[in-house]
């Protein structure tokens, strides 16, 4: 898809929506008054490119074919300057969403001179750039490097400008930004609408300690631009109708604290063909959605 989003648009709408669940989840609304559609959970659910490295799926083609048979609104995809028209090209045959791009800079380095490229072709889209920020010298979340991510994030954000992508910070495990709290810093200091952070469950959950999620994630909604979860069997991604999380309350949580963006499912190390285990996670998300 390609319509224009702006990024006041996608403020705007954002807000609307988290309005609109922040009141339910605070009894605005009574239960039989409610409409059905204010009390269904509103996110879209997407799976990052991670999941879709079975033999099964060997092309784009072939991974874009089946997220639309599956029944996910779009996909998470490494950023591969070369391959972005491709994935672009298919995934608007079959109206599905390019929701993220990943990359992992060096904050000591100089922005990819490719990215301005890329971000050309996915201008009108509601695509989050994620910025997963390592450090040659600095140690995991260390604020001393926020004057350089800074620089980062707003010369990305200029790229990006007034029409989409938008810019996000990727919490990653062992990386500078390795807490959804440094995403969240680091867009409150830059200060613009098309800059957030990302929170991602898997990477929540191996950073130690894990601090309280309600408040977590309540204190990161204004600035929470994408979520991704996954099963989890102790410390093991697995897909979701395996492991022992319990995601029915991590999206009762979701819900709470009136987050209604996408919601992507991470797949990294998932074995199998793909169909099998995006298959069997897109029917664990509708049933605990349907729940809901």
């Amino acid at each position: 898809m390609s319509d224009e989003l702006t990024r006041r648009e996608w403020m705007e709408l954002a807000a609307a929506a988290a309005g609109a669940m922040a009141g339910l989840a605070n009894g605005a609304l009574a239960e039989d008054a409610a409409p059905p559609a204010a009390k269904a959970p509103p996110w879209p659910f997407y799976a990052m490119d991670t999941g879709l490295g079975g033999p099964d799926v060997p092309t784009i083609e072939a991974k874009v074919k089946l997220l639309a048979k599956l029944g996910y609104t779009g996909v998470d995809c490494g950023l591969n300057h070369q391959q972005l028209p491709k994935w672009l090209e298919e995934l608007d045959k079959n109206n599905l969403q390019l929701w993220a791009v990943y990359t992992s800079p060096q904050l000591e380095d100089p922005v990819d001179p490719g990215l301005a490229g890329s971000i050309k072709l996915m201008k009108g889209r509601k695509t989050r750039v994620e910025l997963a920020i390592r450090s040659k010298g600095l140690k995991r979340s260390d604020p001393a490097g926020d004057e350089k991510g800074l620089e980062l994030l707003k010369r990305v954000s200029d790229l990006c400008a007034d029409t989409g992508p938008v810019v996000s910070v990727y919490p990653h495990t062992g990386f500078w930004t390795e807490r959804v709290e440094d995403g969240v810093r680091l867009a409150r200091r830059v200060d613009r609408t098309n800059v957030g952070a990302n929170f991602n469950l898997v990477h929540y959950k191996w950073v130690k300690p894990n601090p309280p999620l309600e408040p977590l994630l309540a204190d990161a909604l204004a600035n929470l631009m994408l979520v991704t979860i996954n099963g989890l069997a102790g410390d093991k991604i697995v897909s979701l109708d395996q492991g022992d999380y319990d995601l029915a309350a991590f999206l009762a949580t979701l819900r709470k604290v009136g987050y209604a963006g996408p919601v992507g499912l991470q797949g990294y190390g998932v074995p199998g063909p793909s169909e099998e285990h995006l298959g069997r996670s897109m029917a664990t998300w509708r049933e605990l959605t349907k729940k809901m």
